[in-house]
């Protein structure tokens, strides 16, 4: 019994493989002749059959091919699409089971590469497990006059043809059969690249990305059918040329409370609503806001946290690396009549010792970094920020990193809650308080 070396090429294991752990991104851990295996389908408890696909020195990737003794969290994927689609990678797992699980990976890597065990851990923020999702990029490729139209498969940049997706929020799920029927239409069709669909507040949308320019018939079609299906249809020719296509010349907002964001479809936001929605005020709960403070929202896209903070202190600074979304912040602060707060556009990643809202002084600070993290400004940052600090991870690697470098600045981990923004795969968002 044992394993053959193949090279490159993917083999199977004789033996069968316990899976006694879960990796931080949500494979299963098993072991083989002295090799961590790292199991991409099975689940803490199992015994399984395993085809390895990469064979390194210390460990291995594999994925699991049948499952011998299967875990009571193990239950049967709704999506007929699940078994290509790389879209939704956990759905094989209870909705509970898959909470419990992040909540600890998130305090195992805190535990290892931090040695920070949180004061106290909240309830999770939880989701529906279908239908959550507000947004979604399709890819589409031509050939030969053919249209595949859907998402990328497991490990591979082909597509998976899909006409429905039961992760979009409803309004959404007739979008991947009513685009593939529409682009077919068309007469310059194969100039168009990739699409997107958008669920605002104020209606449904979508973007398609054209290579060349589009004929006065094929904007026509794609006008009556903005008509017909009641959204906002908008052209990207470019980067940052995006046109509306469709009549209304309203844009998309969404709301908080009373709040109206809007938004375009280059701009970032959360998929998320409802989670969304349930973190800002998690947010303003957890840090009790006074009428006299004076808070820094870094990295604060277009007041997604700003706004709702403004309301409830003295003054908000944000910050944030995209000319563009500042200037969609300072929009949304003015619609909403709120003049308690400034936005700046800097490079968090870079020298920011010469900008002015560093030399403020604040009582909290905001942070909601991209996946990489925020260790290097908090570091250029040490001994200036304010003694309460929320920080909004969406990598439990990149958070356990930089509360190692706040534990070095003399804070604590007060409060740590997982939030569940991602049913379904293996991305893990968490809302951490630190206290100095």
């Amino acid at each position: 019994m044992g394993f053959k070396h193949a090279g490159s090429a993917a083999f199977f294991l004789d033996d069968d493989i316990c899976i006694d752990g879960l990796s931080h991104d949500g494979r299963g851990i098993g072991r083989h002749k002295g090799k961590t295996l790292f199991v991409d389908g099975a689940l803490p408890g199992e015994t399984v059959r395993v085809q390895v696909l990469e064979d390194k020195r210390r460990f291995m990737n594999a994925r699991a091919t049948q499952v011998l003794a299967p875990s009571p969290e193990r239950c049967a994927p709704p999506c007929r699409y699940f078994d290509r689609c790389g879209g939704c990678s956990l759905q094989y797992w209870t909705h509970d089971g898959q909470l419990i699980s992040k909540e600890q990976i998130v305090l195992d890597q805190l535990r290892r590469f931090a040695g920070v065990v949180p004061l106290e851990i909240a309830k999770p923020l939880v989701s529906p497990p279908y239908g959550y999702r507000y947004r979604c990029r399709f890819a589409l490729r031509w050939h030969k006059g053919k249209l595949q139209f859907g998402l990328r498969q497991k490990a591979s940049n082909a597509i998976c043809d899909i006409d429905d997706c039961p992760v979009l929020a409803e309004p959404l799920r007739e979008i991947p059969r009513l685009l593939p029927a529409l682009l077919l239409t068309l007469t310059a069709r194969e100039v168009i690249s990739h699409a997107e669909c958008f669920l605002a507040d104020n209606g449904r949308a979508v973007l398609l990305r054209h290579l060349r320019p589009l004929g006065d018939d094929d904007r026509q079609r794609l006008l009556d059918f903005a008509l017909t299906h009641k959204l906002f249809l908008y052209l990207q020719s470019a980067p940052e040329h995006i046109e509306l296509l469709s009549p209304d010349s309203g844009e998309m907002y969404y709301c908080l409370d009373d709040l109206k964001l809007y938004f375009r479809p280059q701009d970032f936001t959360q998929v998320n609503r409802l989670v969304n929605q349930a973190m800002i005020e998690q947010a303003l709960d957890w840090l009790a806001l006074k009428p006299t403070d004076k808070v820094l929202d870094l990295f604060c896209g277009l007041g997604n946290f700003s706004l709702p903070v403004a309301r409830r202190c003295h003054h908000v600074t944000g910050v944030e690396g995209s000319q563009s979304s500042v200037d969609q912040a300072r929009k949304n602060a003015t619609v909403n009549g709120l003049d308690n707060v400034s936005f700046h556009c800097a490079n968090l990643d870079g020298d920011i010792a010469g900008q002015s809202w560093v030399r403020e002084c604040y009582d909290i600070a905001l942070l909601d970094p991209p996946r990489a993290g925020a260790g290097g400004m908090i570091a250029r940052l040490a001994g200036l920020l304010p003694p309460r600090l929320l920080y909004i991870s969406c990598n439990p690697a990149t958070l356990a990193r930089d509360t190692k470098v706040l534990a070095a600045q003399g804070y604590k981990l007060h409060r740590l809650g997982v939030m569940d923004m991602f049913p379904q795969t293996a991305h893990v968002e968490s809302m951490a308080l630190f206290t100095r």
